[in-house]
């Protein structure tokens, strides 16, 4: 792991790496902004720590590199000084920040969620990336008052109800990016007997929706989906889907449909860095009966004496981070 820092007022960028002892770089499905976590020692004794001339403060930059790859760009957003231990804490969170902290009002018809994403970003000087493809043209959309993470994930919300699939927002270092949620990382698995330290299962219907009634604009019901068994079992948990013009009303109800959520913990050696909120991964481990492909909700890596843990939040399901106006 290099850890770098570039101070906002002269722009230029030191390796602190040898001045660092922990490292920790996080993210979810749900928060958006991935986060990164820096402790430097206090030890202004040490002539390898004096040279560096640590002054950082809010605002300034702290890039990642990993196997030397950047994984994280980012500003920091607080500083903590403990005394009692000599460290202080600096926490930075990607650019992607920005993006939720931005409100924004607008309307837009006959527009695809990646032709909003590109219009807004536009408007506010947003570098953007990779924007995945919808090809699904939306009646209206209209932000009064809405982050414009909101904005970008209202409109692909309406998208995935035609496509059928899930999308996500993340930044390609300073640039603004969305795809396709639950790529499944490639070569790399979890597994009892290699890496996977301890594990943990649960089961929940906290969010569950068996039953979804259809209604058309006049407010008319035209229609309903339901899971019959789980009705049985579980009792009515119903919401209601309102028709949207070019959207297949019966698809979009079922994919608001929601069963039973599975979710696991998995504490993890030899960690991975392709392993972030979002993306699927195999999981072999008899503790808790997972065999196959489960999906990241959360996930917290750590660097510290020349290790790489990770811990992470998996789900049974591939589930978008759903946002509506």
């Amino acid at each position: 792991m290099i850890v770098k820092w570039t101070k906002k007022s002269n722009g230029k960028t030191h390796n602190i790496t040898k001045a660092v002892g922990v490292v920790t770089w996080s993210g979810s499905t749900t928060q958006a902004a991935r986060q990164a976590g820096i402790t430097v020692l206090n030890a202004p004794g040490d002539p390898n720590i004096k040279e560096l001339k640590l002054n950082l403060a809010p605002g300034d930059v702290i890039t990642l590199y990993e196997d030397g790859k950047n994984i994280f760009y980012g500003e920091i957003q607080t500083v903590e000084k403990k005394a009692e231990i000599g460290t202080v804490s600096y926490n930075a969170t990607d650019l992607l920040g920005h993006l939720l902290r931005i409100t924004h009002k607008g309307k837009y018809r006959k527009k695809t969620a990646e032709g909003i994403t590109k219009i807004v970003c536009k408007k506010y000087g947003i570098q953007t990336g990779n924007i995945a493809k919808t090809k699904k043209e939306l009646d209206k959309v209209i932000i009064d008052g809405s982050s414009i993470y909101d904005t970008v994930m209202v409109a692909y919300t309406k998208a995935a109800k035609g496509t059928g699939k899930k999308y996500m927002c993340y930044m390609q270092g300073k640039r603004f990016s969305t795809k396709v949620k639950g790529t499944v990382v490639s070569g790399y698995s979890l597994n009892e007997n290699k890496n996977i330290v301890s594990s943990s299962f649960e089961e929940t219907i906290e969010n569950m929706v068996n039953q979804v009634a259809i209604y058309d604009d006049k407010g008319k019901q035209v229609g309903i989906v339901k899971n019959q068994s789980h009705l049985e079992r579980y009792g009515l948990y119903q919401e209601n889907y309102t028709k949207e013009k070019g959207v297949n009303a019966k698809r979009a109800a079922k994919n608001m449909m929601s069963g039973v959520e599975k979710t696991v913990n998995v504490e993890a050696i030899d960690g991975n860095v392709k392993c972030t909120a979002g993306v699927g991964i195999k999981v072999h481990d008899r503790a808790t009966g997972l065999d196959g492909i489960f999906w990241i909700e959360s996930d917290t890596h750590t660097w510290e004496g020349g290790r790489h843990t990770m811990s992470l939040e998996l789900n049974f399901k591939n589930i978008m981070d759903e946002k509506t106006t």
